[in-house]
């Protein structure tokens, strides 16, 4: 499927710095039926020490990168402040999956403008707005739009519209979501917020017949909400929590979690990897209150460059950012 060129590479380049606090103005166009969401904002994640670092890693001197800046006259680094992801969840048979990502920053309409319809793109106005599409026509193919001369959006066409027409009448989210959104973006320079429940992630490990992984997706199964964040410092603070059906439900999460980090303290001998990994896990907080479960975890912002480096940070995001240019 044809996709437009500049909406890959931000999407590849922003999540490659970091999560943030929300966009508030991006957040209220969101459709209402949002059941998982996701915001990073790229100016707080640039000034971080860890974001500085991952900035160094972006190959940014190919063919690829310089023929995007040229064109669309968008240099991701410069011109994009912010982004929202968000989705209803995967597809069922009252509801047809979708997304929607919006994205605030500097664009030039023009150069945009030339650049998709020379890559075969067609264009339809919704709500005196110009709505690119692809060759293909059908409900479902994916779009991209400039709603304002600052938030560019992409995601399923019906999802893309309905950004548009919530630019005169804001959505009211689900209340519960709201709430999550409210708690974890406060305190975060990352964060993500779901009210999907556990039963879909469960899926994948249904298929095993590892009892291991059985017992992760009866544990998984008993999520009703669940929000996580990361601020980011000298050290860098994870945090993870999920409201689940039942106390006994909250204490078999922790067991299940506490059961997986020993594995992976097991690995402390496995290079530096393994050993970034096995100290995080030692001064992991893990705790059950109710049917609350609460995980947290502090790691020196020196050994997540470690962990990049030994993981070979800037092979995988030149790889990534190329595979996303040629689609």
């Amino acid at each position: 499927m044809y996709r437009f060129l500049p909406v890959p590479v931000l999407f590849c380049l922003a999540t490659g710095v970091g999560f943030a606090a929300v966009d508030n103005g991006l957040l209220s166009l969101i459709p209402a039926n949002a059941r998982v969401v996701s915001s990073i904002d790229v100016q707080q994640a640039r000034v971080s020490p860890f974001g500085q670092f991952l900035l160094t890693k972006v190959n940014t001197n190919g063919r690829d990168f310089d023929e995007m800046a040229q064109q669309t006259g968008f240099d991701p680094r410069r011109d994009l402040q912010s982004l929202i992801f968000a989705s209803p969840g995967p597809a069922s048979q009252q509801s047809e999956s979708g997304f929607v990502v919006l994205m605030r920053g500097t664009f030039d309409a023009q150069r945009i403008h030339s650049l998709i319809l020379s890559k075969g793109g067609t264009v339809q106005s919704t709500g005196g707005v110009d709505v690119y599409l692809s060759q293909k026509h059908d409900t479902n193919e994916s779009a991209f739009a400039l709603a304002d001369t600052d938030i560019a959006v992409f995601g399923d066409l019906a999802s893309v519209r309905q950004v548009i027409a919530n630019r005169a009448s804001p959505p009211v989210l689900d209340p519960d979501l709201q709430a999550l959104i409210s708690k974890v973006g406060a305190h975060n320079d990352a964060w993500f917020a779901s009210i999907l429940g556990g039963s879909y992630l469960a899926r994948h490990f249904d298929s095993s017949t590892n009892p291991q992984f059985k017992s992760q997706a009866q544990a998984l199964q008993s999520v009703r909400q669940a929000a996580g964040g990361v601020h980011f410092g000298d050290t860098v603070q994870l945090t993870f929590d999920a409201v689940t059906r039942s106390p006994q439900d909250a204490t078999s999460l922790v067991d299940v979690v506490r059961f997986m980090a020993s594995l992976g303290q097991m690995q402390r001998q496995n290079g530096a990897q393994g050993e970034v990994l096995a100290n995080a896990l030692d001064n992991m907080t893990l705790n059950a209150s109710g049917d609350r479960f609460h995980l947290s975890v502090a790691v020196p912002e020196k050994n997540l460059e470690q962990l990049a480096d030994s993981g070979g940070t800037s092979a995988g995001h030149h790889h990534g950012f190329k595979a996303a240019t040629r689609q």
